[in-house]
């Protein structure tokens, strides 16, 4: 193998793993809370993308967007939103992983990192608003 070949491999290589080993790009997803629903009720994001999801509620009450249990790369932090008087995750056994919410007619951000491929459930913690449908998908693809 000459010199130039060899570099060549060299440069090929280096390519190759840079190109296996990128983080994809962030990615900004953006909901709409009404009464009793999310728009639109399923996201995809890929598996160590980080994501921020934007909710505008655009409902007559306040909503929250709740994922319980997700792997995640970092804690998800919430921005923009007003604490929501007398609302608490108090009922909720464990702390979600990802949560956010907003009063109406604002907007609240949540950021975060998921890392294991899978569905996962986001819904409205607000008493009696998942029960009465308001949930959605969260699929985390393979890279």
């Amino acid at each position: 193998m000459t010199l130039r070949n060899f570099s060549m491999s060299i440069a090929y290589g280096a390519a190759l793993l840079a190109a296996c080993s990128t983080t994809p790009p962030p990615v900004e997803v953006t909901l709409s809370a009404t009464d009793f629903r999310y728009e639109p009720a399923s996201v995809e994001v890929l598996g160590g993308q980080q994501a921020t999801v934007t909710m505008q509620n655009m409902g007559t009450l306040e909503h929250d967007f709740v994922i319980q249990e997700i792997p995640l790369e970092v804690k998800a932090g919430e921005s923009g939103s007003e604490v929501m008087a007398g609302h608490t995750m108090d009922e909720m056994e464990v702390e979600p992983a990802v949560h956010m919410g907003a009063t109406t007619g604002m907007s609240s951000s949540v950021t975060f990192v998921p890392t294991k491929p899978g569905t996962y459930e986001f819904f409205c913690a607000v008493p009696g608003h998942k029960e009465a449908g308001m949930i959605g998908t969260l699929t985390v693809s393979e890279r």
